[in-house]
């Protein structure tokens, strides 16, 4: 059991750390919630709930706006994670900016179909890839004409952020870190050779979880330890996770270990990072490797999902970091 635990742990930190056109129509959720997985889709405040369909896949992407002002933020939400993992920053920002949350392709109300293996070269069928949920993410960004936003990404996010970053330089002008990483690949042929055969081994292995492995990886997430009402709802909202589909799960964590997913993004804006835990010299070489030109900030005893339990000193953090938006409105 303790070898269990510690490749799923193992796992999730490799996963989780990790004009409007006919084809572009917003169109009624009516339309969508029979054939959408539904995650806690009840959250207070909303403004705006939209959906609008990707060109090139025909996948419905869902979206929320909430709040207006003049800075524009996108919020990417992590490995499987529906966009009310950030419900915490819903209220606070409402009246200081206008945000846009994305449930991801496959999460939230998006569109979820089963998806094809992706380790088989002549595999046919939808794939989880970056690159999917980066244009994904742009679709939304279009639709709503914006032009210029700091980019937030939790867990999976950055990664996310960083191929939009490579496929639409120039639009991000800041970004916010939460707990997450890119991850170089080694150079060296041998360990190259036994990661990519780990991630495949991962890939066939996260395919077997059941409701009671998924639940033993929540709780490294979101601790037991963690107490008050922020922990309680926290701790309910998580309770998704068990349900959520399988082959979608394993397929969308098989591309985040990708190599070009992970590579090094020309990106020198300013970035402010927050880690749930305390970087050794190691770690934060890394982190000025992957986010050059930021500023760490350390919330320990947390759990992973830190936006929500140290929601308010993080959201005033996040403000007085994006507050000040250099040249015009948009």
């Amino acid at each position: 059991m303790k070898n269990l635990l510690k490749l799923l742990f193992f796992t999730a930190c490799i996963g989780l750390f990790t004009g409007c056109e006919k084809q572009d129509e917003i169109v009624a959720p009516d339309a969508l919630l029979k054939k959408t997985t539904i995650v806690n889709h009840e959250a207070p405040g909303l403004d705006h709930e939209r959906f609008v369909t990707m060109k090139e896949t025909g996948l419905n992407i869902h979206y929320r706006i909430i709040g207006k002002g003049p800075i524009d933020m996108v919020f990417i939400p992590g490995w499987t994670n529906p966009h009310t993992v950030y419900s915490k920053q819903f209220d606070y920002f409402r009246d200081k900016a206008r945000c846009i949350y994305i449930d991801l392709p496959g999460t939230g109300w998006s569109d979820a179909p089963s998806p094809a293996t992706p380790i088989k070269p002549d595999a046919t069928g939808p794939q989880y890839t970056m690159e999917l949920m980066a244009e994904a993410m742009y679709t939304v960004i279009k639709k709503e004409g914006i032009h210029k936003f700091v980019g937030v990404g939790f867990s999976m996010g950055p990664k996310v952020l960083a191929m939009f970053e490579r496929q639409n330089p120039g639009m991000m002008y800041k970004l916010i870190v939460i707990d997450g990483w890119l991850n170089p690949w080694p150079t060296d042929p041998e360990e190259r050779t036994a990661l990519i055969q780990n991630n495949n081994d991962t890939y066939n292995f996260m395919l077997t979880w059941d409701s009671n492995i998924k639940s033993v990886l929540v709780k490294n997430l979101i601790p037991d330890f963690l107490s008050g009402p922020d922990a309680e709802e926290l701790k309910e909202w998580g309770s998704y996770f068990a349900d959520f589909p399988t082959d979608i799960m394993a397929n969308t964590g098989y591309y985040v270990r990708d190599e070009y997913v992970n590579s090094i993004v020309n990106w020198d804006y300013p970035k402010l990072c927050f880690f749930s835990s305390p970087l050794n010299e190691e770690k934060t070489n890394l982190a000025d490797l992957v986010f050059p030109n930021n500023t760490i900030i350390i919330y320990e005893g947390g759990g992973h999902v830190i936006q929500w339990m140290f929601h308010d000193d993080m959201n005033m953090e996040i403000w007085n970091f994006v507050k000040d938006r250099p040249g015009k409105k948009y």
